[in-house]
């Protein structure tokens, strides 16, 4: 750590009395909050160059003239492990004092609070430290880059899980093998479906030049005249109507409006 270092004057504190006859010691005065910041720097001051740094103001221009934030801009000329202390003298001032204020510049600089102590006449000395050097070295990093004479291992990944076995095939289901639980649908022959009928239309009305007979059966039925209802109940739907209802199977309808009920067939 070197030797030199740096004392700072505040506001109205020092005198030429005050300050000491060393080459080792740079003593600059800081009239103004504003001027904290930069008071090293003009001096000509380089970076990490000081062991240590002294600040020196009177208490009752704690406030007024010391910057929390300029502090910060002290800590580079200070060598890795340097100490920085602010010297508050009490200038007999009654005013209870706020030291919160210092504290905070210290954590706002990155500095570690090391002491406080009392000084004379109700004055404070606070220490702090920057922390030292450490070290950045770290493990070199090999990398593989597939040397002539190094050999190289290949891994073979086993992808084939036991557990698939207890897994359903979607296709074999639809499919119906083994023991699927789903077959596909029947296939219906629709050309004997209509001979057996006696219907060769294939539609829901008989054809225009229909010859199997169907249109003349169609036009029978719709001259019959509706089934008269004996239980009454024919009309309300399948939940009321007989064993033997010529309706069972169609929708309820209005007494009146049999002639409007559809008869549901299958048109597969």
């Amino acid at each position: 750590m070197t030797s030199k270092s740096a004392t700072v004057h505040i506001g109205s504190y020092g005198s030429d009395a005050s300050a000491p006859a060393d080459d080792k010691v740079t003593v600059v005065k800081a009239p103004t909050k504003e001027s904290l910041s930069v008071c090293l720097s003009s001096a000509g001051v380089k970076r990490s160059s000081l062991g240590s740094i002294d600040i020196f103001l009177q208490s009752s221009e704690l406030l007024s003239h010391y910057d929390s934030l300029a502090l910060a801009s002290l800590v580079p000329s200070l060598c890795p492990g340097g100490s920085l202390s602010v010297h508050v003298a009490s200038d007999g001032s009654t005013e209870k004092m706020d030291w919160s204020v210092v504290m905070t510049s210290f954590v706002l600089a990155g500095l570690k609070t090391e002491s406080e102590q009392r000084s004379g006449k109700g004055g404070r000395i606070f220490t702090a430290r920057k922390a030292a050097a450490t070290s950045t070295t770290s493990a070199p990093t090999r990398l593989n880059l597939g040397g002539n004479n190094k050999k190289t291992s290949k891994v073979v990944l086993n992808l084939d899980d036991d557990d698939d076995d207890d897994q359903i095939d979607e296709d074999d289901l639809l499919a119906g093998v083994g023991d699927g639980m789903l077959a596909p649908p029947p296939v219906i022959d629709m050309e004997a479906r209509a001979k057996a009928a006696g219907d060769d239309c294939g539609g829901r009305k008989a054809c225009d030049d229909c010859t199997c007979g169907r249109a003349e059966r169609e036009t029978a039925e719709e001259k019959k005249e509706p089934h008269k209802s004996e239980c009454g109940n024919c009309s309300k739907g399948d939940a009321f109507r007989c064993a033997g209802c010529p309706y069972l199977g169609m929708p309820a309808f209005r007494e009146g409006e049999e002639h409007l009920v559809l008869k549901l067939q299958d048109d597969v």
